[in-house]
């Protein structure tokens, strides 16, 4: 038996592997790179599937340079699936096993500051201190555009053996969309205005009808919206124009009971509170670069609550959940596949919408 500090592996694992590495602003190298060994609360996991975020591409860009990486090469990458080959020391008695199948999410707060004893260890406040186990994959530490990651089992979520790789992929981004929804606190019956019709807005969509909204009308544009259409959502092309008219229009001029924004342009955030009815509750995902003024007599007089909203603590084995019961759905926004090594050819189709794409999915090693 080995002891509890070693590394204990249950299959062959190469030295070197597959990944796409950042070595500056809006350049990027497919590379090998030496395989990551689990450190103390990790393991390694094989990743199957990994798909593209638009937190990614803000990165790749360099606006986030230098907290997002804190230093250059890196492996981005936050949202994916695979299996565990190997455990790190003291991982026995988590629940995780050799073989397990995973999804990860992207925070691993301390564990010991006040934010993470109350569960928002999304706002760790050892954030990137890596010495006190903090965590935040493919942003400040090594993320999953790679064949392997070592990642803390408190980052990871077990999913079910008949769950595809795929699906799994898209548990961090579908948390976000849970996250936002809950944040907004929809009750059954509300009626609910997405603005932004990317990947958090059509989990925020899945969500807010999995906690049983009565209407939602989602605003966007183009192949995306014609998608999420598809699924049964009420839709505004802002493309059209007069969105906030629309909005008054369709609700019969009670505006929105819960307001969810996932675009993080300026006109989205000025929308939020426009199309925000009487007593609504409004969740803030996106951060725009200019914020416009916003109609703060209204906020107070007609008692809105503004949430922002910050990645997806405590959510990831509830999509888990809801995915296997059906309740939330994600293989129709699988727009695109890409082995890993086209990763330059599925980020500028992610960036260019290229066919409304959405999920963009990547898959290492092939």
């Amino acid at each position: 038996m080995a002891a509890m500090d070693e590394v204990r592996y249950g299959e062959a694992v190469k030295d070197n592997m597959e990944a796409v590495l950042m070595v500056a602003p809006e350049k990027l190298e497919v590379k090998q790179v030496p395989v990551p060994e689990p450190l103390v609360g990790e393991v390694l996991v094989k990743v199957e599937s990994t798909t593209i975020c638009g937190t990614d591409i803000e990165i790749i860009k360099g606006t986030h340079v230098p907290r997002w990486p804190p230093q250059l090469p890196a492996i981005l990458g936050h949202e994916w699936a695979g299996r565990i080959v190997a455990m790190g020391p003291h991982t026995e008695g988590f629940g995780f096993e050799m073989g397990d199948h995973v999804a990860g999410t992207s925070h691993a707060g301390c564990g010991a500051c006040r934010m993470c004893h109350i569960g928002r260890y999304n706002l760790c406040y050892n954030y990137g201190k890596t010495v006190t186990g903090h965590r935040q994959y493919g942003h400040v530490s090594q993320g999953s555009y790679a064949e392997y990651v070592s990642n803390n089992i408190r980052a990871l979520h077990k999913m079910p053996k008949d769950m595809s790789f795929e699906l799994g992929s898209a548990v961090d981004p579908a948390a976000c969309g849970l996250w936002t929804a809950k944040r907004a606190g929809i009750n059954a019956g509300d009626t609910v205005i997405i603005l932004g019709s990317g990947p958090i807005g059509v989990f925020a969509f899945e969500s807010a009808r999995a906690l049983g909204a009565g209407r939602i009308i989602v605003v966007g544009g183009g192949r995306r919206l014609e998608i999420i259409a598809g699924q049964g959502a009420e839709t505004i092309s802002y493309r059209e124009g007069n969105v906030v008219e629309q909005v008054r229009e369709m609700t019969d001029g009670q505006l929105g009971n819960v307001v969810l924004e996932t675009a993080g342009q300026k006109a989205s955030f000025q929308w939020a509170i426009d199309c925000a009815g009487k007593g609504s509750r409004v969740a803030l995902t996106g951060i725009p670069e200019e914020i416009p003024d916003i109609a703060w007599k209204r906020v107070v007089l007609e008692e809105m609550d503004i949430f922002g909203v910050r990645a997806n603590p405590n959510c990831g084995d509830e999509v888990i959940g809801l995915i296997r019961g059906g309740r939330l759905r994600v293989e129709p926004y699988i727009t695109h596949r890409f082995p890993l090594k086209n990763y330059q050819e599925a980020h500028d189709i992610f960036v260019a919408r290229q066919d409304g794409a959405l999920l963009v999915n990547l898959t290492p090693g092939t």
